[in-house]
């Protein structure tokens, strides 16, 4: 390679220049005939397949090899070949990951892997991602669709969070970038082809859409290091495995319409919201996209949001829902899951230590940036603007603030609802003391530290009957 294709410029730093010029006249020269071993090995490069003739050649030659083969890393190694990997380039020979042993016949995997990361920038992201460049792997792609069991239809939310690049408008790159990460997370380190990665991970976006994606991320400032992160998430899960196998869950759940009770959820609606809404089709989208890691959009047509409007309630019902009601939804979703005799988590996604993300910067806050304490706060009571919440927790997306919600429930409800809910759920307990524990009325006030007008009214309505005043076993009567 350093024979047929680096320049004198290239050179300049190694030799003399009465040593280039021998160098010069060689490589200007035919080879003798008795160098040629047969008709059918001739080649453009054949300075580069003989050991030389003359002694300058050899020297430079040996010297230029010797400032990659001795580098500390395979970092520094692909910085050192970089300029010659260009020129070959340069000379209209293609150069892609699978062909660079044939720059020089045999080579060691390390410095295989230190050529084929001397053209990253150069490469399609696929084959980036394909040859894992960005960790500086010496290991081959290889078959690796198993992963997908471990991968949910749409990205963990936090690491879309995380890794997602935005307009300066604060939209996101790309529609469904959470699905396109899936795919894109299955191709690291995978010779699995596009349109099989897509099938694999249950999305129905297309081949094109996962290219269009990639080829857009890496002319983004941060999309280097958003591959990076992807295929060291993707080692990661190879290691470690995960808890969850989203196949078995897909295809037990996907064509599901109903996986909570309506009833049940509407009561619960009308003792926690004084204006519940009567329809139960968000909780039953919200254990579908739980339980399977998929969209809701891909939920039975019953369910499914159909319309941006639609898609925009889900979304705001994710973020304003009350503690109760993700208690609720989580038991339901993990006794769905013991119905199947399935012993997992609901939810789970990886984590990566500090120290492997120190040095990459990543379109996308950390998620644990902000603490739950920061975020019961700084909510206020009643209704409130998912803006002006992020501007109070001085993040700069709202996203970051709507999956902090989603994760960790606030009750935002006013102080004088808040008081309601709490009556409504501790009603049960008071009627068990009046009836069965002979408690008063004014003895389970004073217990529960509320009025004796809240614990009557909330009886009555509850359906106790009452004892007559007075009527307390061992009480006297007033006189």
């Amino acid at each position: 390679m350093v024979l047929n294709h680096a320049t004198s410029s290239d050179l300049r730093p190694l030799a003399p220049l009465d040593i280039l010029d021998r160098l010069e006249h060689y490589r200007a020269s035919p080879l003798p005939t008795s160098s040629q071993r047969a008709p059918g090995t001739r080649r453009i490069d054949l300075h580069s397949h003989f050991a030389p003739g003359d002694a300058a050649a050899t020297a430079v030659a040996v010297t230029a090899a010797f400032r990659v083969l001795r580098a500390e890393n395979i970092r520094c190694a692909a910085r050192a070949a970089q300029r010659l990997t260009d020129r070959v380039v340069a000379s209209g020979r293609p150069l892609h990951p699978a062909n660079v042993v044939t720059l020089g016949g045999t080579i060691s995997t390390a410095l295989e892997a230190a050529l084929r990361c001397s053209r990253e920038t150069k490469l399609m992201p696929v084959a980036r991602l394909r040859h894992r460049t960005a960790v500086d792997s010496t290991r081959p792609p290889a078959k690796r669709d198993s992963r997908a069991c471990a991968l949910p239809t749409a990205l963990w939310p936090e690491w879309t969070l995380r890794l997602s690049p935005s307009h300066p408008s604060g939209k996101s790159v790309a529609q469904r970038i959470d699905e396109l990460l899936t795919v894109a997370y299955l191709l690291a380190g995978n010779i699995t082809s596009i349109r099989a990665a897509v099938h694999l991970t249950g999305t129905t976006v297309s081949s094109h859409n996962v290219s269009t994606f990639l080829a857009g991320l890496t002319r983004h400032q941060d999309g280097a290091d958003v591959l990076h992160t992807l295929i060291l998430l993707a080692d990661h899960l190879d290691v470690h495995g995960a808890p969850i196998d989203y196949a078995r869950r897909r295809a037990l759940f996907a064509a599901r319409s109903r996986f909570i009770d309506v009833q049940t959820w509407l009561d619960l609606q009308r003792r926690l919201r004084s204006n519940p809404s009567l329809d139960a089709v968000h909780a039953q989208r919200w254990l579908f996209h739980t339980l399977t890691g998929s969209p809701a959009h891909l939920a039975h047509p019953d369910i499914a949001p159909a319309t941006p409007v639609q898609r925009q309630q889900y979304k705001r019902f994710r973020w304003r829902i009350l503690p109760p009601e993700a208690e609720l939804l989580h038991r339901t979703a993990q006794n769905l899951l013991e119905a199947h005799t399935i012993d997992e988590p609901v939810q789970w996604a990886p984590r990566l230590p500090a120290r492997a993300l120190r040095d990459l910067v990543l379109p996308g806050p950390d998620t644990d940036s902000i603490s739950v304490a920061q975020l019961h706060q700084a909510v206020p009571g009643g209704d409130f603007s998912i803006a002006q919440l992020a501007h109070t927790l001085n993040t700069t997306t709202t996203a970051h603030v709507t999956y902090l919600l989603s994760k960790h429930p606030v009750d935002w409800s006013p102080p004088r609802f808040r008081r309601t809910q709490h009556t409504a759920t501790r009603v049960g307990q008071w009627r068990i003391w009046y009836e069965h524990d002979r408690l008063s009325l004014q003895a389970i006030a004073d217990r529960e530290e509320a009025s004796l007008a809240t614990v009557r009214l909330a009886l009555l309505k509850n359906g106790t009957e009452l004892r007559p005043a007075g009527s307390q076993q061992g009480r006297q009567r007033r006189r």
